[in-house]
């Protein structure tokens, strides 16, 4: 599988982790369709890299500001409250960690 296949359907799961995770919980949000869970992930993919990969290897505020940004991209993108947020970033956590091991028991994963 070539790198661009690969990105594609790693961006594909993630956003169907984002899904998962906002539909558990908030059951039936209108906005949780896969248009902008794959919207949401690129944008969190892109904040992520800047102000939680680059710069926080040299400041605690950049990392800082990329959390808050998280959490304004999930608020502001499927109308959660904060402890929502919250709760959809400790569901990815756990469902992304999941998938990452049966991708791994067949042989799919890194």
């Amino acid at each position: 599988m070539g790198p661009i296949v690969a990105g594609i359907v790693q961006w594909l799961i993630a956003a169907g982790v984002t899904m998962a995770a906002v539909g558990v919980v908030n059951k039936g949000n209108p906005a949780n369709t896969l248009g902008r869970a794959l919207s949401v992930t690129l944008v969190v993919t892109l904040i992520s890299l800047v102000f939680m990969n680059i710069l926080a290897k040299i400041l605690l505020v950049p990392f800082l500001i990329g959390i808050v940004l998280w959490f304004a991209v999930f608020m502001t993108a499927y109308g959660l409250g904060p402890l929502q947020a919250f709760g959809v970033g400790l569901l990815q956590a756990l469902i992304g960690w999941a998938v990452s091991l049966a991708l791994r028991a067949f042989g799919l994963g890194g």
